[in-house]
């Protein structure tokens, strides 16, 4: 314990992302790959079933914002508790944890499939797909429990500086899926052709093999918790800790998933090809994504830890090297979008006219993508400091003051094109703001009484900081 408490605190800052972001970030991009060949298998079902499976996007980020949200949370509280060196408090916050993730699984169970339909219409469903996608999220909602417990254990787990654990299981989750999905969805032997059914299957039974796998491995593997039942006390005060970085992030994903439903109910005036081309788009940006998400998880924990004991020079740190590899990824993933989107789309699909919108669409929604990297990183940061609700109007302000206006005006001018050039517009606006939280983020880490502007208005000062802060 005390050697894991010493890596965090006093391990190179370069060394230590490294170790705690690389699982994560591999994890994630199988996830996000393998998911990806999800999309080929289900592609081959035709347009109207990925468009069906598109619109059923919304209400599986819904309750993956919640679970991610409650999350993120943990390991904001966990880690600064755990930089406190309360390790009887972390164990207390990790077994809230846990008890708050069953009791999501089984209430969004039960109130999912109650509502579904409702749920359905709500969300941009049209009734010629509706069966496809309602007997797709069908199943989908009955795996619930198997869904929260597996992504919450996760942030406990990441919370304490181990990533490999969660990495681990989320890729051993993915292969079952992608090894399932085609027996189940096309048929093999005695199984029979399910179609989109046998894809929420698959995702299921892959789910479940997750849960049986994150919590016996949680419990044998323990790193700085210890997982004493005795110290586990019903606290309003850990709850509140918990939402006060994790109902800002749930604010920001609801806010999301309302938009998104409006996303779609526009893409749907312009057939289901736009909304298929959007689904794979989403896709392929997610695969590159991911990367930045575990780079994030990673330097939540270093982050965090830091500021729980004042290290205020290792957080700044930790924001230079994250922003700048979160940066040098988007901008490989801007690269392959911009020059190679048809190669891409002929993964997917024959279809000349899918074909033109999804290679558009990747043209014009990525004009500004790497300015992203860094404001992934900035808001783990602000999230791992307790600034749960600056991240929220930084969010808010990108989604409703950028992204639907955008929405809203683009389309009249540019059609189909100007649905994609709101995303590259948004982009662009909210690196701009991002500069605004980001100085006074680093003024707020700034002792008054070990530096003075003056200094840093010194010729030099700053490069030398810089050179200091980015060496590995």
């Amino acid at each position: 314990m005390d050697r894991k408490n010493n890596r965090l605190a006093n391990e190179p800052v370069g060394r230590l992302m490294v170790r705690l972001s690389t699982p994560a970030m591999t994890g994630m991009v199988l996830y996000s790959l393998f998911s990806l060949v999800d999309t080929l298998f289900v592609a081959r079902l035709g347009t109207s079933t990925l468009a069906a499976l598109t619109l059923c996007v919304p209400i599986e980020i819904l309750i993956v914002s919640l679970g991610t949200a409650t999350g993120v949370g943990i390991t904001s509280l966990l880690s600064r508790t755990l930089g406190q060196k309360d390790f009887s408090g972390a164990d207390n916050i990790a077994w809230h944890g846990l008890i708050i993730c069953i009791i999501y699984g089984l209430f969004f169970s039960w109130l999912g499939i109650k509502n579904l339909d409702s749920l359905l219409l709500l969300f941009g469903c049209t009734p010629d797909i509706f069966e496809l996608s309602r007997e797709y999220l069908c199943i989908v909602m009955i795996g619930c429990l198997f869904t929260f417990v597996p992504m919450i254990t996760g942030h406990i787990v990441q919370g304490e500086g181990n990533t490999v654990l969660p990495m681990f299981v989320a890729v051993a989750g993915i292969v079952l899926n992608v090894i399932i999905d085609p027996v189940l969805i096309f048929g093999w032997g005695p199984v029979e052709a399910m179609g989109l059914r046998g894809a929420a299957w698959a995702t299921v039974l892959a789910q479940m093999a997750c849960t049986a796998l994150m919590i016996g491995a949680m419990f044998k593997k323990r790193a700085l918790l210890s997982w004493s039942i005795h110290h586990f006390r019903p606290s309003i005060k850990v709850i509140i800790g918990i939402y006060k970085v994790g109902i800002p992030s749930l604010l920001m994903e609801l806010m999301s998933v309302a938009i998104m439903v409006f996303f779609n109910k526009i893409l749907l005036q312009f057939g289901y090809a736009a909304v298929a081309a959007m689904g794979i788009f989403v896709r392929i940006r997610s695969l590159f994504y991911m990367p930045i998400y575990g780079l994030a998880q990673g330097v939540m924990p270093i982050a965090g830890f830091a500021y729980g004991a004042r290290n205020y020079d290792r957080v700044k740190e930790s924001i230079v090297k994250g922003a700048v590899i979160s940066l040098a990824i988007l901008l490989l993933a801007w690269f392959v979008m911009q020059y190679h989107a048809l190669w891409i789309m002929g993964f997917f699909s024959q279809e000349k006219e899918l074909i033109v919108m999804g290679v558009n669409c990747m043209h014009l929604a990525t004009l500004f993508l790497p300015f992203m990297g860094p404001i992934i990183i900035l808001y783990s940061i602000l999230k791992a400091v307790g600034q749960g609700m600056t991240a929220l109007v930084l969010s808010v302000i990108r989604q409703l003051g950028f992204f639907l206006p955008a929405l809203i005006i683009l389309p009249g001018y540019y059609n189909l094109n100007g649905v994609w050039l709101a995303f590259s517009v948004t982009e662009f606006l909210s690196g701009l703001l991002a500069i605004f939280f980001f100085v006074r983020l680093w003024k707020e880490l700034q002792p008054r009484k070990r530096h003075t502007y003056v200094m840093t208005l010194k010729k030099g000062y700053m490069f030398r900081r810089i050179a200091v802060w980015l060496r590995w």
